[in-house]
């Protein structure tokens, strides 16, 4: 497997947990962190199952 596979989907999930973390720490807004959190994580889960199926 091409390293850059697994660097992007990682250098990803950092920048969305960065997002997560600013949008806690900076604008203390639970309610868009709610709003954003639960598809984020719906969209890595599906990432890394399609990742998995492809490239196992």
């Amino acid at each position: 497997m091409h390293p850059i596979r697994v660097i992007i989907p990682l250098v990803f999930i950092v920048l969305f947990s960065l997002y997560i973390a600013y949008l806690l720490i900076k604008k203390k807004d639970k309610s868009t962190v709610k709003k954003v959190l639960y598809p984020g994580l719906f969209f890595i889960g599906v990432w890394a199952a399609i990742y998995f199926l492809i490239f196992r």
